[in-house]
């Protein structure tokens, strides 16, 4: 009898295992290899991103005032050149630098609330009031409506159109 039937037990040599043992693991790293190698974590160049954030809507604050209303009365018509008015812009002149007293009050009796210096600008507010000899005029400043004061006209000139 010939026999060329392969059996169970020829089929379980060791070298048959061992060659099966060889391709399993080589199937298994192959595997592995491709799946850890072939991907990049990093995402391509010009991709889209996968999740996009919106932020959360917000309320939308008032918008403030842009100017405050001043307390100066606006007049519809423009002073003579020369002439100190409400509305006309003055400048201290005259005090050989010691400076001009704003008082609370017009008077040489009224409390000073600060000295203005020679060249300072002033927006003439009210007046014109007479006390103790000189004429008296309400003045602000153009850029703080908190600096104020009454001041004696002796030390005013009044700008001219072009230097306001």
């Amino acid at each position: 009898m010939n026999s060329n039937k392969i059996t169970f037990k020829s089929f379980l040599n060791p070298v048959t295992l061992l060659t099966t043992l060889i391709l399993l693991v080589g199937l298994i790293l192959a595997a592995v290899a491709a799946l850890t190698l072939g991907r990049n974590d990093a995402p391509a160049e010009g991709a889209a991103p996968l999740v996009t954030k919106v932020a959360a809507p917000t309320q939308t604050p008032e918008p403030l005032p842009t100017s405050r209303p001043s307390p100066t009365p606006t007049s519809l018509f423009f002073l003579p050149d020369g002439v100190i008015g409400i509305g006309a812009y003055v400048k201290v002149t005259g005090t050989a630098g010691a400076g001009l007293r704003m008082r609370a009050e017009p008077g040489l009796s009224g409390t000073v609330n600060f000295t203005a210096l020679d060249a300072e600008v002033f927006l003439v507010i009210d007046g014109p009031v007479e006390a103790d000899g000189y004429t008296w005029w309400r003045l602000e400043a153009p850029y703080d409506q908190t600096r104020n004061g009454w001041s004696a006209g002796d030390f005013l000139t009044p700008l001219e159109g072009e230097d306001q």
